[in-house]
Protein backbone atom coordinates (compact mmCIF):
# COMPACT_ATOMS: atom_id res chain seq x y z
CA UNK A 1 0.00 0.00 0.00
CA UNK A 2 1.16 3.54 -0.97
CA UNK A 3 0.44 6.65 1.06
CA UNK A 4 0.54 9.85 -0.30
CA UNK A 5 0.33 13.36 1.90
CA UNK A 6 0.68 16.29 0.70
CA UNK A 7 -1.98 15.43 -1.81
CA UNK A 8 -3.83 19.12 -1.31
CA UNK A 9 -0.91 20.84 -3.00
CA UNK A 10 -2.83 19.88 -6.16
CA UNK A 11 -5.80 21.36 -7.32
CA UNK A 12 -7.93 18.25 -7.14
CA UNK A 13 -5.32 16.03 -5.60
CA UNK A 14 -5.29 13.87 -8.97
CA UNK A 15 -2.60 12.50 -11.01
CA UNK A 16 -4.71 13.92 -13.81
CA UNK A 17 -4.39 17.41 -12.23
CA UNK A 18 -0.67 16.83 -11.63
CA UNK A 19 0.09 15.59 -15.11
CA UNK A 20 -1.77 18.92 -16.62
CA UNK A 21 0.53 20.89 -13.67
CA UNK A 22 3.91 19.19 -15.23
CA UNK A 23 2.76 19.57 -19.23
CA UNK A 24 2.22 23.55 -17.82
CA UNK A 25 5.56 23.34 -17.00
CA UNK A 26 6.63 22.31 -20.57
CA UNK A 27 7.56 18.42 -20.12
CA UNK A 28 5.10 17.27 -22.37
CA UNK A 29 4.43 14.56 -20.21
CA UNK A 30 2.84 11.30 -21.52
CA UNK A 31 2.20 7.57 -20.39
CA UNK A 32 1.86 4.81 -22.38
CA UNK A 33 1.72 1.10 -21.90
CA UNK A 34 4.21 -0.40 -24.39
CA UNK A 35 3.93 -3.67 -26.46
CA UNK A 36 5.98 -5.78 -23.99
CA UNK A 37 3.94 -4.95 -21.13
CA UNK A 38 5.43 -2.09 -19.65
CA UNK A 39 4.81 1.13 -19.04
CA UNK A 40 6.32 4.17 -19.89
CA UNK A 41 6.99 7.70 -19.36
CA UNK A 42 7.75 9.83 -22.01
CA UNK A 43 8.83 13.48 -22.10
CA UNK A 44 9.02 14.81 -25.54
CA UNK A 45 10.60 11.71 -27.13
CA UNK A 46 13.20 10.86 -24.36
CA UNK A 47 11.96 8.47 -21.71
CA UNK A 48 11.66 9.18 -18.27
CA UNK A 49 10.78 5.78 -16.84
CA UNK A 50 9.76 2.24 -17.56
CA UNK A 51 8.46 -0.44 -15.45
CA UNK A 52 6.56 -2.63 -15.48
CA UNK A 53 3.80 -1.64 -12.57
CA UNK A 54 1.21 1.30 -12.96
CA UNK A 55 1.50 1.73 -9.17
CA UNK A 56 5.22 2.65 -9.89
CA UNK A 57 4.22 4.89 -12.46
CA UNK A 58 1.25 6.46 -10.34
CA UNK A 59 4.05 7.24 -7.79
CA UNK A 60 6.70 8.64 -10.11
CA UNK A 61 4.17 11.18 -11.53
CA UNK A 62 2.94 12.62 -8.24
CA UNK A 63 6.27 13.12 -6.70
CA UNK A 64 7.14 14.83 -9.75
CA UNK A 65 4.12 16.97 -10.23
CA UNK A 66 4.22 17.44 -6.20
CA UNK A 67 7.64 18.97 -6.62
CA UNK A 68 6.57 21.23 -8.83
CA UNK A 69 3.13 22.11 -6.98
CA UNK A 70 5.70 22.69 -4.07
CA UNK A 71 7.35 25.71 -5.35
CA UNK A 72 6.44 28.84 -4.82
CA UNK A 73 3.85 31.01 -7.21
CA UNK A 74 6.47 32.75 -8.26
CA UNK A 75 9.36 30.76 -8.78
CA UNK A 76 6.78 27.92 -10.95
CA UNK A 77 6.22 31.60 -12.95
CA UNK A 78 9.80 31.66 -13.33
CA UNK A 79 10.09 28.11 -14.25
CA UNK A 80 7.48 28.12 -16.24
CA UNK A 81 8.72 31.35 -18.30
CA UNK A 82 12.53 29.72 -18.42
CA UNK A 83 10.98 26.46 -20.00
CA UNK A 84 8.74 28.48 -22.65
CA UNK A 85 11.82 30.71 -23.40
CA UNK A 86 13.96 28.28 -23.93
CA UNK A 87 11.38 26.70 -26.67
CA UNK A 88 11.19 30.26 -28.51
CA UNK A 89 8.41 31.79 -26.65
CA UNK A 90 7.49 34.58 -24.94
CA UNK A 91 6.17 33.86 -21.95
CA UNK A 92 3.53 36.83 -21.64
CA UNK A 93 1.83 35.59 -25.17
CA UNK A 94 2.58 31.28 -24.54
CA UNK A 95 0.89 28.77 -27.03
CA UNK A 96 -2.21 27.33 -25.30
CA UNK A 97 -1.76 24.85 -22.87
Amino acid sequence: MQTLSALDRLPSGSLECGIELLNKMRWHIRVTPSSSGTWVVLTGHSVLLRTDSRETVDAFLYGMALSHASLPPRLQYDYRAFMLASEGYDANNPPGD
